[in-house]
């Protein structure tokens, strides 16, 4: 039997992350084959993100090999993958899913920093939150992997890090988290901490696999999620988060979207059945572009 070829970017979390997968699939009986790529997000490092340019900068190498037969299933975080996939591709799985919050590496916990404390993340979200609940503090784009950022913090190149805590668990440095920022004031990237697998949509064949893999909890959260990020553009370098929490069999949905100076923030909550998750998503995702998301969004884009 042919080894399955996973694909994965290259970098040292993505590639754990996949192994996570991997392991499930071998532990099943299944002979798998990892398959690195660089990415785009990879490469250019020299700007941030949302000025890089184009939806999927992490993840249209790897859709790419799918579409062309060179591997057969892509691991990737969620919270990177466009709500617009190609032709051809499905989301067959949702995985693994992690600590959805973001986190701070730091000296301190947020409310105890001092003014003028200079905090790098390579999210436009991220940076627009912290500027609403701490506008004294300096908050810089830092790019790289996490590594990366890491080491920018331990040259001091800034005083702290915000980084989605399921990077960091994932690659056994929580040791170093100071805090772990409330999900409903710093909302979360729709999908954070989810691994998603992707699949052409012809192969019938890997069904069995799939449904070895999917999370059913975590599938309804995460396209609860992405349903109101598609109301609203569709990439994941917008100033939005959505959170879906589960409470007593429902769902709580919180969607936020803020300026880049976090001074103007559009909130809307609901409570849904899993069920209606996407549907429910996108009425949440209206209600936000009626109040004024995107035009926020695209004043945002044109000053970050």
């Amino acid at each position: 039997m042919a080894p399955l070829r996973v694909g994965t970017r290259s970098s040292a979390l993505a590639i754990a992350q996949t192994r996570q997968v991997t392991e499930r699939l071998e532990q099943a009986g299944f002979h798998v084959e990892l398959v690195p790529f660089e990415t785009k997000g990879d490469l250019v490092l020299d700007r941030a993100l949302h000025q890089v340019g184009g939806k999927g900068l992490f993840t249209a190498e790897l859709e790419e090999a799918l579409l062309t037969e060179r591997v057969d299933l892509a691991v990737h975080s969620l919270k990177d993958l466009p709500t617009e996939l190609p032709d051809g591709l499905v989301l067959g799985a949702y995985t693994l899913p992690s600590d959805p919050r973001d986190v701070l590496i730091a000296a301190d916990a947020l409310p105890a920093l001092p003014s003028g404390t200079n905090l790098g993340t390579s999210s436009l979200r991220r940076a627009a939150f912290l500027r609403g609940l701490r506008p004294d503090l300096v908050v810089s784009p830092v790019r790289g992997n996490l590594q990366t950022r890491l080491r920018k913090w331990h040259e001091g190149q800034v005083d702290g890090l915000v980084l989605a805590a399921a990077g960091v668990l994932r690659l056994g440095w929580e040791h170093l988290i100071v805090e772990y920022l409330d999900p409903l004031t710093v909302v979360p990237a729709p999908g954070q901490g989810v691994l998603a697998v992707e699949c052409a949509a012809h192969r019938t064949d890997l069904a069995r696999i799939l449904a070895l893999l999917n999370d059913e909890r975590a599938m309804r959260g995460a396209m609860a999620e992405r349903a109101v990020l598609a109301q609203l553009g569709g990439g994941c370098q917008v100033p939005l988060g959505a959170y879906a929490e589960w409470v007593d069999g429902q769902i709580h949905l919180v969607a936020q979207v803020a300026s880049l100076d976090g001074g103007t923030v559009i909130r809307r909550e609901a409570r849904l059945k899993p069920d209606e998750a996407e549907a429910a998503g996108r009425r949440l995702g209206q209600e936000l572009r009626q109040a004024g998301a995107l035009a926020l969004i695209h004043e945002t884009a044109e000053g970050g």
